[in-house]
């Protein structure tokens, strides 16, 4: 039987790991490559659309798209304006050299796999405004959506 945690439970996880790798950006790193690796195996040579949002859950999708175009895949990456970005999340746009297009220019093509790092456990409110748009436009696009921690703007519990 799988154990199934709670967003306190997975904060703590996150903490305890913090200390022993001394760099939360560390563990973006290797949760991000990690996902890369494991998203390339499942879908490589589709379309990948990589959406980030402003917390470490788009630091995460920073990290996952440049691991993948590392691995010769056809990476869109739409991202916010570098201002939104703070910490490790950060860091990841900063190293992150591929083109960065505006969500106003959202464009979701046919057979594409999309990478929903919008949001992940931390949210605690309601998706609204231009996300909840967003969101919207993934549900209706009919492609396949690989959510990375959750579903954007679905509780963690």
């Amino acid at each position: 039987m799988k154990k199934t945690y709670s967003v306190e439970e997975i904060q703590k996880i996150e903490k305890k790991e913090f200390k022993k790798l001394k760099s939360s950006y560390v563990l973006m790193k290797r949760a991000g490559t990690n996902c890369a690796k494991k998203i390339y195996k499942l879908k490589k040579n589709r379309n990948f659309i990589v959406l980030c949002g402003p917390g470490n859950n788009g630091g995460d999708g920073l990290v996952i798209s440049k691991v993948l175009k590392k691995l010769n895949q056809n990476i869109t990456l739409y991202c916010l304006d570098h201002k939104s970005y703070k910490g490790d999340a950060k860091i990841a746009y900063n190293k992150n050299n591929l083109t960065k297009k505006k969500y106003a220019d959202l464009y979701i093509p046919k057979n594409s796999v999309i990478i929903d790092c919008l949001f992940g456990i931390g949210i605690s409110r309601n998706v609204k405004g231009f996300y909840k748009k967003i969101v919207k436009k993934i549900n209706s696009s009919k492609q396949h959506v690989i959510s990375i921690d959750i579903p954007s703007g679905i509780n963690g519990n």
